[in-house]
């Protein structure tokens, strides 16, 4: 016989067990109901001001907190500062290995316990007493290693994100070098137009004096005429490349393109004829080692030996471990209930034995890892081109500005003032003087256009080899 108090005691516990448990379900219910971004939430999440996101609405507003930015004697590498620091693709490229980070907690944490409860329904009579409530809980763990593994292949998305971030900084300011390289060339285009025009202008009052004297035909008046026509065409055409050079320049700061931009130094050592110290082969080791577009292709390489490492250890069967307990009323059928609670605990494993799946996920990692082999031999070929090419771009460049600028351009000079002198002393005619003129003009537009291009084949092979280069300044020639 049991005693009132027992029974009493035992309905208490019962009762309290059972609020537990639906209390629980409901807390894990409402959980699941409810997203962390409810549209509440959302509607009071911060949003970027304009101390995370630069103003583009005016040019005022466009530094990184609201100031304005001072180009006034800005080269080409203040202008690369700046666009590391401001270029939105650089961000994102950040923000990406941010997120691919978070991934790694996700892939590496246990999969959430399973909580069971039936509390409803004809259960189940025993010789203790019938079941009133029964509930369990299981949790998975994978097969050692499996987390470990899928962590590191998580890592290795993180890594080559890296190492794009990396190359988008490294284009970023090669292609920025480009654009104010070219925008240099415009701009100095138009200044020897410019200052070629009032030279033609000279020549062509001197030829309206003569013609006026009846000393020289009407010939090389209309001569002159048309070369002043047809260098004011190129300066509209010149016009328009400096406006679309500035607009490159501007996009690749996050500016507005049709922002206002200083011209470019007239005479820095960043514009005299340079040479590169280092020879070619080591410049193809230096790109070897250090260019990001390689470091990617060996992170991925690195990720498929673990992807295959981890369709091996998905053969191997995970282990779930389980916990029943089933709440037993006082009262039952038997004479000899005692309301005594059920509980025991439970192991089990999956069974993976439909390996079609493993094969071809063990397929899928290996040729992966030979397809980054092939891929790897691919852009080592095309790198160690991209330097080759660029370097000797370099070489040859630098040597055609020391040319124009130590014997082509003094040359064409002395030739047009003589030419000058002895068309005012007759003894040379309209047509010889207007050529000379027209090839010195040439001489000094192919002079900058290989400075230009010498300068943009250095920003070509610092993009190649994944770094700055080690070079030094030569003095012009006179």
């Amino acid at each position: 016989m049991r005693t009132v108090n027992t029974v009493n005691t035992k309905n208490t516990m019962t009762t309290i067990n059972t609020h537990l448990l639906l209390a629980g379900v409901a807390l894990l219910l409402g959980a699941c109901s409810s997203s962390p971004l409810d549209d509440a939430t959302y509607r009071t999440w911060p949003m970027p001001d304009s101390q995370t996101l630069p103003s583009r609405s005016a040019e005022a507003a466009d530094g990184p907190a609201g100031t304005s930015l001072d180009l006034t004697e800005a080269g080409p590498e203040d202008y690369v500062r700046i666009a590391l620091q401001r270029n939105p693709a650089i961000r994102a490229a950040a923000q990406r290995i941010e997120r691919l980070r978070a991934r790694v907690p996700q892939v590496t944490s246990l999969d959430d316990p399973m909580l069971q409860v039936d509390p409803v329904g004809q259960m189940a009579e025993t010789a203790a007493g019938q079941v009133g409530l029964m509930s369990g809980l299981s949790q998975k763990l994978p097969f050692p290693g499996k987390l470990d593994t899928r962590g590191r292949i998580a890592e290795q998305d993180a890594a080559m994100a890296m190492a794009e971030l990396q190359q988008t900084r490294l284009q970023v300011a090669a292609e920025t070098r480009r654009a104010y390289w070219s925008y240099y060339l415009a701009t100095r285009a138009i200044e020897t137009t410019r200052r070629s025009r009032e030279l033609l202008s000279q020549f062509h009052q001197i030829a309206q004096t003569e013609y006026k004297a009846g000393t020289r035909s009407q010939t090389d008046v209309l001569r002159a005429s048309v070369e002043l026509s047809n260098l004011d065409n190129e300066l509209v055409v010149l016009a328009q490349r400096q406006a679309t050079t500035r607009g490159m320049l501007n996009q690749l700061m996050d500016r507005p393109v049709n922002a206002t931009l200083p011209e470019p130094v007239a005479a820095t050592s960043e514009t005299e004829p340079q040479r590169i110290t280092s020879q070619l082969d080591a410049l193809l080791a230096q790109a070897a080692g250090q260019n990001p577009t390689l470091r990617r292709i060996h992170e991925r390489i690195e990720q498929s030996r673990q992807q295959r490492r981890l369709a091996r250890l998905n053969r191997w069967p995970d282990l779930t471990v389980s916990a029943t307990y089933n709440m037993v009323d006082d009262e039952g059928l038997s004479m000899a209930a005692n309301g005594d609670d059920q509980w025991w605990l439970g192991f089990g494993i999956n069974l993976p034995i439909w390996t079609e799946k493993y094969d071809a996920a063990e397929r899928e990692a290996t040729a992966g890892l030979f397809e980054g082999i092939a891929d790897l031999t691919t852009q080592q070929n095309r790198i160690a081109f991209a330097v080759q090419d660029a370097y000797l771009k370099v070489e040859a460049q630098q040597q055609l500005v020391e040319l124009f600028q130590g014997t082509i351009l003094p040359q064409a000079r002395q030739t047009v003032e003589a030419a000058g002198s002895g068309y005012r002393a007759g003894s040379v005619d309209f047509l010889t003087l207007v050529d000379n003129w027209r090839k010195l003009l040439n001489f000094e537009l192919m002079n900058h256009r290989a400075l230009t291009e010498m300068q943009q084949a250095v920003a070509d092979l610092e993009l190649a080899i994944g770094g700055d280069l080690p070079r030094e300044t030569k003095e012009p020639a006179p």
